[in-house]
């Protein structure tokens, strides 16, 4: 009983085809990962700035409000 070699050369060549895929495949879940965290980091970072800014444009706010009320007495005079 003869072995067909060329089925078993083509067999080897189609597993390392496989490996090369699932690499690719698994290098591109990593890359999905990471870019994912970096939305999270960034989203977090956006998050707390415009807790920063709501608070400062409150406190302007404020003082506008006593400024108004002062240059309102002040005016009235």
């Amino acid at each position: 009983m003869s072995v067909d070699r060329g089925y078993r050369g083509q067999s080897t060549t189609n597993e390392h085809k496989m490996i090369d895929i699932q690499h690719e495949i698994q290098k591109l879940q990593a890359d999905l990962e990471f870019h994912e965290q970096k939305i999270r980091l960034i989203k977090h970072s956006l998050e707390q700035k415009n807790e920063k800014l709501s608070v400062v444009m409150r406190r302007v706010a404020y003082l506008r409000r006593i400024r108004d009320r002062f240059t309102g007495e002040r005016n009235e005079n």
